[in-house]
């Protein structure tokens, strides 16, 4: 009974062991990975700024993107300090065990050392035929025999035991040392951010302070993309309600035009679509403050990815295209997956037409790019029928 409760308790022991390593090993990674898009999301964003920067004057966009590299930081700066955290706890952790191996390395030590006592003892009976010739009867020399190949297994094993100790202790300070330079280079990334982070927040503050003193030509631009903006929306929401009619004739006329399948296979891909463009998001869904007029909110129905010059905007679903129409300045595309659509806006060339059938990945248009300011912004929206929602809870994190 007591044997059975030991082998529970080590049981659990030896679990819990397991799963502690398994999370640590997983966390590990988990926040490598998140450093690295972290580095990559910065390296875009430099890029960008690089190209917005070639403007003469500064723009909404590049102040957007430097808030943007700013919160990046911000984010990779703490990845850094949860990484340095569990590097001090693996460091602590292999101290703690370093400990333990050494107290029971000179556990051995001490054992070996009784043995060679005994060793020495009867080392004219170990180390002479005559202690088993001198037995009684065959048994007794058998028995004898058996003894001294115990004896010499048990100091073998002693010793095999002290070299093995010995191993663990040098390879723990081997990994300590390993993690402790780690823990360095961690410090030194950490602490170059830090410099970028504020080199960076100057920047915005000048950026910003020089645009407030353009503040008559921002609210006219504010007010001109506003109308714009609900221009769009009002054309959305027309051409939307016209796919509603087509849908209720239909089912009038028993003929369904919606495929209610393609619906299910949208709706459970959220989460998981692939993003429409490569880029980062300079502007995100719903309400917001301007970024230089404070009294200004901004109410976006979409988000708006910045991204490279000449960069293909592509479908995230299979559907069917809705309609392309011109806002005068660029190109509108909406695509439908059954009772959901989503929309490409800003884009120069369009590779597809209304009615056509795409697929995941299949090229919508090129997106266009500002002469005067130097960005290439794709506007993306997802619909629910009539409700517009947050596009970057349907893409892949």
């Amino acid at each position: 009974m007591i044997k059975e409760k030991k082998s529970a308790v080590f049981l659990f022991c030896l679990m819990f062991l397991i799963t502690t390593v398994s999370c640590f090993a997983q966390s590990k990674d988990d926040l490598q990975k998140k450093v690295n898009q972290l580095e990559k999301d910065i390296r875009t964003a430099e890029n960008l700024l690089k190209e917005t920067a070639k403007s003469k004057e500064g723009t909404i966009n590049e102040v957007n993107l430097l808030k943007v590299q700013i919160s990046q930081r911000e984010s990779l700066i703490k990845t850094y300090e949860q990484q340095i955290s569990l590097v001090n706890k693996e460091i602590k952790r292999n101290k703690n065990e370093i400990t333990t191996l050494q107290t029971e390395l000179e556990n051995l030590r001490q054992e070996y050392a009784d043995l060679l006592v005994v060793c020495h003892k009867n080392r004219n009976n170990l180390n002479n035929l005559l202690f088993i010739f001198s037995s009684d009867d065959f048994n007794q020399a058998i028995r004898r025999m058996r003894y001294i190949k115990q004896f010499n297994d048990m100091v073998k094993k002693k010793m095999n035991e002290i070299e093995d100790t010995k191993s663990q202790i040098k390879n723990k300070l081997s990994q300590n040392e390993t993690e402790k330079s780690n823990k360095q280079k961690l410090l030194d990334a950490q602490k170059k951010e830090k410099n970028s982070l504020e080199k960076d927040k100057k920047k915005l503050d000048t950026k910003i302070s020089n645009l407030k003193k353009k503040e008559k030509s921002i609210k006219k631009d504010i007010q001109k993309k506003n109308k714009e903006a609900q221009a769009l929306q009002d054309r959305i929401r027309k051409i939307i309600e016209e796919e509603a009619r087509k849908v209720r004739e239909a089912k009038d006329s028993k003929k369904t035009s919606v495929d209610y399948q393609l619906s299910a296979n949208f709706e459970n891909n959220k989460g998981v679509l692939p993003w429409p463009c490569d880029g980062i998001v300079t502007g995100k869904y719903g309400k917001s403050q301007h970024p230089t007029q404070t009294k200004v909110t901004i109410d976006n129905h979409g988000i708006d990815i910045s991204t490279t010059e000449g960069t293909v905007a592509r479908s995230v679903f299979d559907g069917e295209v809705s309609t392309v129409f011109s806002t005068g300045k660029s190109n509108v595309v909406m695509v439908r997956h059954g009772l959901y659509f989503t929309l490409y806006a800003n884009l120069d060339k369009v590779y597809v037409k209304s009615g056509q059938k795409v697929k995941t990945g299949d090229k919508i248009g090129v997106i266009h790019t500002s002469a005067t300011e130097n960005t290439t912004v794709l506007h993306f929206e997802v619909w629910n029928d009539k409700n517009h929602t947050n596009p970057k809870s349907w893409l892949k994190p």
